[in-house]
């Protein structure tokens, strides 16, 4: 904010002078009509800066809505006046978007001078494009509270401008949006390529007033011109199409826009002069049009004198042609009959295969032929390959004993226990509570049993037996649960699963899982071998694990066990072949995942390659074979 102050102090005096005059007639003329332009802004705040008492100084604070920059559009007296002293204010407004008085002490050579700055944010509904800042000397209550009724009341012109220009800027993009689809609607509508690329370039013409619109493809290295505005037909040789194209490739190589006459002495900008010197074209504007990652299309437009393509419309230009490119060239392709496409793209590989050039194209071929020559002879190891999921020897689950509440958790998943650790604890003090209950009523039953004795009263002696009995039973059962509180692993191994740091305090029912324990040196795997390779899978046979955790570590293993049912992964049958690992690396976990491979025998390594192929192909010979 202040180096838009700044920047604002150097380059724009909206209203030099304009305090001297703020009162007379012409000023209160000049203000009406400054509606819709740029001055607008100076213009009101010089009216209520001169009906305000005691105002040292102004500014008004302007930016796109919600977003900003905000910089100041207009200060009162002078515009080469130093405000930074506004900015604090400034910007609480502009953060907490309401208005406030903030009383502060101005320093000067007689004595400290009390001062206000009265701020007022300007909004259009729920957006915020600026705030309104005066500075006041010291005012009474009454009188601060008249000047922020007339910043609040005079605030009210200044929001309904703003508004009147969002909703001139509103239709001016719904224009452009209808343009751009009625441009589109042009080339959709023609079924042939020339057509559709004319209509389109005379369209846009019409639509920017341009002496001339050309549109360009890249064919090869160079440009081409494909379409002229209001030309139904022009020559390839043409010297006015030789300037174009020219000019075009003048712009695709610097890979920027070109403008002509140039304010940017850093671009090369001689293809553009010769087409102005030899055609009379006096402003031009090329745009080069990236589609698919090249430069591929260009638009060149030639306008009458004084007439230059302002930014917005060469980003609408840019627009439609960014839309409008890819449905030309897929018309364009469309038109080439299909056996002209096939024999373009045959023509085309066969001659870099044997032509000049493309030596690492020839090496490739050279070295497949080599390939196919060596895997019809040679032999090698069948394996069949198979996704693999390894899973603990076995799976302990360690659940809630009773209804409860997590009071600690001191493992998670994924860590190694050791038999006898604490994995977690529940609440156990209801528990503790019941118990000191219980002891109570067993110490009270014992004396009134001891009374019942001393009164020689056996019926009651009995029955306060029976109940000392069941007390303690209960605080049997009570001293169990609270032994079972704490949760402890009850071998090594690695907890599978169960995490519950995230849950403490949360209740519990019996028979909820907490955590899974798998053990360290005790694995399976469970391969899914597909239906067409299940024949050659037996018991006892060996192969490798991969698993994508550890890709440079194989481990061997062995078929154990081959499942008759079959699952669907993938939308293929698959059959579960179980296997044990001949050797267990330390850093293992359940629940990997990989790659197995069992080995079968040795056989053709064309035969190998080949074998899904002709699996495929004999069946659906078979299935349609009368």
């Amino acid at each position: 904010l202040l180096m838009s102050i700044g920047s604002y102090q150097q380059v724009n005096a909206l209203t030099s002078g304009s305090s001297d005059q703020a009162d007379s007639q012409d000023t209160w003329g000049n203000f009406a009509d400054s509606v819709g332009s740029s001055e607008f802004p100076a213009l009101w705040l010089t009216l209520l800066c001169t009906q305000i008492p005691a105002v040292r100084s102004g500014m008004v604070l302007l930016g796109s809505a919600n977003r900003g920059p905000f910089a100041p559009a207009a200060v009162w007296p002078d515009p080469a006046r130093d405000l930074t002293h506004l900015t604090p204010a400034a910007e609480r407004t502009l953060r907490e978007r309401r208005g406030f008085a903030n009383r502060r002490i101005v320093n000067s050579d007689a004595s400290d001078a009390p001062v206000y700055d009265l701020t007022y944010p300007l909004l259009v509904g729920d957006a915020l494009h600026g705030a309104i800042v005066v500075e006041v000397a010291d005012l009474s209550g009454a009188a601060l509270q008249d000047v922020l009724r007339q910043i609040h009341w005079g605030a009210a012109s200044l929001e309904l401008e703003l508004h009147k220009r969002e909703r001139v800027a509103g239709v001016e993009a719904r224009q452009q949006v209808f343009a751009l689809l009625d441009l589109i609607a042009v080339a959709v509508e023609e079924e042939r390529f020339q057509s559709a690329a004319s209509a389109l370039v005379t369209e846009l013409a019409t639509l920017l007033h341009c002496d001339r619109v050309s549109l360009g493809l890249l064919k090869g290295r160079q440009m081409q011109v494909q379409a002229i505005s209001h030309s139904a037909t022009f020559g390839r040789q043409m010297n006015l199409t030789r300037l174009i194209e020219a000019a075009m490739d003048e712009a695709v190589d610097q890979e920027t826009r070109i403008w002509w006459p140039s304010d940017d002495e850093t671009k090369l900008v001689d293809a553009h002069q010769e087409l102005v010197q030899q055609q009379g074209a006096p402003e031009i504007c090329t745009l080069p049009i990236r589609v698919r990652g090249n430069w591929e299309v260009v638009l060149t437009l030639e306008f009458p004198t004084g007439h230059r393509l302002s930014t917005l419309d060469a980003d609408f230009c840019e627009t439609v042609g960014e839309i409008a490119a890819p449905l030309l060239l897929c018309k364009r392709e469309q038109e080439r009959w299909l056996i002209v496409k096939a024999w373009g793209v045959a023509r085309k590989q066969v001659g870099r295969l044997f032509g000049p050039a493309y030596l690492g194209r020839k090496l490739v071929a050279m070295m497949i032929f080599l390939f196919v020559l060596f895997f019809t002879f040679a032999e090698g190891d069948y394996r069949i390959t198979a996704n693999s999921t390894l899973e603990g020897g076995e799976l302990r689950a360690l659940t809630v004993p009773f209804n409860g509440y997590i009071d600690s958790a001191s493992a998670r998943a994924g860590e190694r226990v050791t038999a006898g650790d604490l994995l977690a604890t529940l609440d156990d003090r209801d528990l503790k509570l019941e118990q000191v209950r219980i002891s109570t009523e067993r110490a009270q039953y014992r004396r009134e049993r001891r009374q019942a004795a001393a009164d020689h009263d056996r019926a009651l002696v009995r029955i306060l037996s029976a109940q000392i009995e069941q007390a303690e039973a209960q605080l049997r059962l009570i001293e169990e649960q609270l032994e079972r509180t704490r949760i402890q692993a009850p071998f090594d191994g690695i907890i599978v699963s169960g995490d519950l740091s995230q849950s403490l305090g949360a209740p519990v029912q019996q028979g909820d899982v907490l955590f899974e324990l798998a053990p360290q040196d005790r694995y399976r795997v469970k391969l899914a071998v597909g239906e067409a390779d299940i024949d050659d899978v037996t018991s006892g046979q060996s192969g490798t694990l991969v698993l994508a955790a550890l890709p440079h570590q194989p481990i061997p293993l062995e078929v154990t066990l081959i499942t008759p049912v079959t699952t669907v992964e993938d939308g293929l049958n698959t059959f579960k072949v179980e296997a044990l690992l001949t050797e267990v690396p330390a850093n293992l976990r359940p629940g990997m995942e990989g790659v197995g491979k069992i080995d079968v025998g040795e056989r053709r390594l064309i035969w190998i390659w080949t074998r899904g192929f002709m699996q495929w192909a004999r069946l659906q010979l078979w299935a349609w074979w009368p």
